[in-house]
């Protein structure tokens, strides 16, 4: 029993490992919804470039600051279950603390 009990924490932390790396990588796909919720919501808003000006990633969000017509706006992506689920992101003003 005690190998079966250790052979699955192996298995859970493997799984935990592989997915806060996967977490940690910039992605174009997250890129891009953060760049839809950096406007979302805001009337005139406008991007003043077409890629984020500044990147931070950790093992259970992405982070990305947007230059915009009204300020800068860091949009924030995480999972819905923090190691699995579906990307969401919002936005607020201000800028990533480095």
């Amino acid at each position: 029993m005690r190998r079966i009990v250790g052979y699955l924490l192996l298995i859970i932390s493997g799984f935990i490992a592989f997915q806060s790396y996967q977490n940690a990588q910039p992605d174009a796909v997250t890129e891009g919804m953060a760049r839809d919720a950096a406007c979302s919501g805001k009337e005139g808003c406008k991007l003043s470039g077409d890629l984020a000006n500044v990147i931070k990633t950790d093992v259970t969000s992405r982070s990305y600051q947007w230059a915009t017509n009204q300020g800068p706006v860091v949009v924030t992506c995480e999972r819905r279950y923090l190691w699995f689920g579906n990307w969401s992101c919002s936005g607020t003003p201000g800028e990533i603390r480095r």
